[in-house]
């Protein structure tokens, strides 16, 4: 993504929006540049960019899985650029278009390309008139290169570009002749050379709000599972849906479940695998 973020890329940047919000943009400025000084890595595929256009505000993110807590954590990033913008102005904003623009990866079942979600209620009646979330699908359009569909690739060429590694993009230049495809390709390749990036958020910090999110929904999960059953069956399934990815002191907190019961189930599971 970072490709697309330099000052003489600003073609690159028009032509993505263009390609997956189907609007033009007269005007856009990046306004966290200090986030992303120097070299990114973009085999992190994780990075927030916010954009004024003339149209309003735009956050975009880079999914690299559709996991449960991806759409959570994308509206919070979206609900703080809102609120930030209306606490800075004088008045309510009806106006200012708020746009979140995500491409996400994982989205192996959903048929469609791009889906625009709204606030509103069941009968469509919109809450707000201007914040908008648009959810690329980059699986399903990236698809579309293997599956060599010559339409497609050439409506989404730009978005295409973004699930490519670099020997696939040689091959997209080689059949569009496209100069914005080969800026980019060669953009990629100056970027990869130097593995160094900033985030919005730390690593350590990202990881540790992942890792209490998993928890979290393998704890729901597994209460889900033991509805019907007493509280130390629920226990027991919580622990079983933690016991590969999560230390037995982290079940032990999270379950009630003492040492001696957690090594059993761990062993018993493992006994299962192997027959």
């Amino acid at each position: 993504m970072i490709a697309f973020l330099k000052e003489e890329n600003k073609d690159l940047l028009s032509i993505l929006l263009y390609t997956s919000l189907k609007m033009n943009f007269s005007k856009i400025m990046l306004l966290n540049a200090e986030r992303i000084e120097g070299n990114v890595s973009v085999r992190r595929k994780a990075l927030d960019v916010l954009l004024e256009t003339d149209s309003g505000l735009i956050g975009i993110e880079v999914n690299a899985s559709n996991q449960k807590y991806i759409r959570a954590r994308n509206f919070a990033f979206f609900s703080d650029m809102v609120s930030h913008y209306v606490g800075t102005g004088q008045v309510y904003d009806e106006v200012t278009q708020f746009l979140q623009l995500n491409f996400t990866s994982g989205i192996h079942k959903d048929p469609k390309e791009c889906r625009v979600y709204k606030i509103q209620d069941d009968d469509q009646l919109l809450f707000v008139q201007n914040a908008f979330i648009y959810e690329v699908n980059i699986d399903r359009i990236v698809r579309f290169w293997y599956d060599e569909n010559e339409e497609k690739i050439q409506e989404y060429k730009y978005i295409i570009m973004l699930g490519l590694p670099l020997e696939e993009l040689e091959k997209l230049y080689s059949k569009t002749k496209d100069r914005l495809v080969k800026k980019y390709m060669e953009e990629l390749e100056r970027v990869n050379e130097d593995p160094r990036f900033r985030e919005y958020l730390t690593k350590e910090q990202d990881e540790e709000k992942i890792r209490n999110t998993l928890i979290m929904e393998a704890k729901a999960e597994g209460e889900e599972r033991g509805q019907q059953l007493g509280e130390k069956q629920k226990a027991i399934e919580i622990a079983k849906k933690m016991l590969e990815k999560y230390s037995v002191e982290e079940i032990k907190v999270l379950t009630g479940l003492n040492e001696k019961e957690i090594l059993m189930l761990s062993k018993h599971s493992l006994e299962k695998s192997v027959v």
